[in-house]
C-alpha cells in the first residue's frame, strides 16, 4: 500500500481538514482525485490526491446495520420462544457415523401442542435418528409408532413455571449477545468498528464530532429497541 498521505476534505464542512488517512477503509469514502498536469519543460507535476469524505454516511451506515441487527434479534427471540415445540429443533443434528444432516434423512412436524412426529425417509436410518435425538441433550425420548418403521413420536415436556423461567433466561442471553458481544451482528461490535474508522479523521472538526454524537445517539436508541423486543418476548412466555 502506498505510504503517501492524502489531503482530505470532509463533505459539508466549511473548511478543509488535513489528515493522514493511510490504511483508511476506502469503502466509506467518496473519491475526487485530480490528474497530474504537465509543468514547463515537459516535466509532470503531480498534485496531491484529493479525497472527499461524506461524514454523514457513517450515521446512515450505522443505522442500516443496527436495523439488520434488530431484525435478527427478533427472529432469534421467536425461535427461542417456540422452544422444544418447534419442528426445526432437530435440523442441526447429525445422523449416523457418516454425520448426515438430519433434514436429509427425516422430516419433523408438530402434532398438537405436546408432541412431534418424525418421519424417516428410509427405514434403515430410523435407529440412527433415534440415537441422534437421544444424544442431543434435549431430554427428549422418541418412540416408534406401532406398525410403522418410519415414524417416531416425540412427547414434549409440559410447560411449567420453571420451564418458563428457563426460557426467559435463554431470551436474556440472546439479548446480551445482540446488544454487546464479539458477534459481528451485535450493536456493540458494529459501533466499535465504525468508531475505528472515525478515529482516522480530524476529531476537532465540528462535523466529525457531530457524527460521533449522532452515532452514539442512534446506538442508544437501538439498544432500547432491543430491550423492548426482549420485554415483549418475556411477557409472551410468562403469559402462556
Amino acid at each position: 500500500m502506498s505510504t503517501q498521505a492524502f489531503r482530505v476534505v470532509l463533505a459539508g464542512t466549511k473548511n478543509a481538514s488535513f489528515v493522514n488517512v493511510r490504511g483508511f477503509n476506502s469503502s466509506a469514502l467518496l473519491f475526487a482525485k485530480k490528474k497530474a498536469k504537465a509543468a514547463k519543460g515537459g516535466k509532470n507535476s503531480t498534485e496531491e490526491p484529493l479525497e472527499v469524505i461524506d461524514v454523514k454516511k457513517y450515521v446512515k451506515d450505522a443505522t442500516n446495520q443496527f436495523e439488520k441487527t434488530l431484525e435478527l434479534h427478533k427472529k432469534k427471540l421467536a425461535e427461542k420462544k417456540i422452544g422444544t415445540a418447534s419442528p426445526a429443533i432437530f435440523n442441526d443434528l447429525k445422523v449416523g457415523k457418516d454425520g448426515q444432516k438430519f433434514t436429509n434423512v427425516a422430516a419433523t412436524s408438530l402434532k398438537g401442542r405436546n408432541s412431534l412426529i418424525v418421519t424417516v425417509f428410509d427405514p434403515k436410518d430410523t435407529k440412527n435418528v433415534v440415537s441422534a435425538i437421544m444424544g442431543a441433550g434435549m431430554n427428549l425420548n422418541p418412540e416408534r409408532i406401532p406398525n410403522n418403521d418410519q415414524q417416531l413420536k416425540v412427547s414434549l415436556p409440559p410447560i411449567t413455571t420453571e420451564t418458563r423461567q428457563a426460557l426467559c433466561k435463554d431470551l436474556k442471553k440472546v439479548f446480551e449477545d445482540y446488544k454487546h458481544s464479539a458477534m459481528k451482528d451485535s450493536l456493540g461490535h458494529i459501533r466499535s468498528e465504525i468508531m475505528k474508522d472515525l478515529k482516522h479523521l480530524e476529531k476537532k472538526n465540528d462535523d466529525v464530532k457531530k457524527v460521533i454524537q449522532d452515532i452514539e445517539k442512534v446506538h442508544k436508541e437501538y439498544v432500547n429497541k432491543l430491550q423492548e423486543q426482549l420485554k415483549q418476548a418475556e411477557k409472551s412466555i410468562m403469559n402462556q
